[in-house]
């Protein structure tokens, strides 16, 4: 199989089934025929764009980030809106946001970030559920930590 149909069974399946975990995603694609480590699922979904999202029944789920918003039931989640947590400015860490969000969704804010704020930032550290962002001045910060709140405020 071709990696643009490998790609596309993908989106297929997370756009088709709740899938919760990559391991849930391995064993459907093993359904399909298509056995994959997961390093390569986890590249996949994110060149792909895949992030967690809330399900109606309560448990996060992988969605489909292309279109900047996941239907879950009858509710469109906003990508953007996965932020759940900013710091506040702490005297001599003006120019560091720490970031909490929704989990398995980092890298896809943190390619947002570089996008939007890429002269401004020096370097962002991201792990599953946190983004360290650290801005080239206390006046970048800001703008960031301007714009997130925003991001936020659009979620409510």
């Amino acid at each position: 199989m071709k990696k643009s149909e490998r790609l596309e069974l993908i989106k297929k399946i997370v756009a088709e089934n709740a899938v919760e975990t990559q391991h849930d995603l391995l064993k459907l694609l093993e359904a399909e025929g298509l056995t994959l480590t997961q390093a390569t699922v986890s590249r996949d979904m994110n060149e792909i764009g895949i992030i967690k999202v809330p399900s109606p029944e309560g448990p996060y789920i992988y969605g489909l980030s292309k279109d900047k918003t996941k239907k879950v039931g009858q509710v469109s989640v906003p990508i953007k809106s996965t932020v759940l947590a900013i710091s506040e400015e702490t005297a001599g860490l003006e120019n560091m946001i720490n970031l909490d969000v929704i989990p398995g969704n980092s890298r896809l804010i943190k390619r947002f970030l570089l996008e939007d704020f890429k002269d401004v930032i020096f370097s962002i550290i991201a792990d599953d559920d946190s983004l360290l962002v650290v801005a080239k001045t206390a006046e970048g910060a800001a703008a960031i930590r301007q714009e997130v709140l925003k991001w936020m405020k659009d979620r409510n």
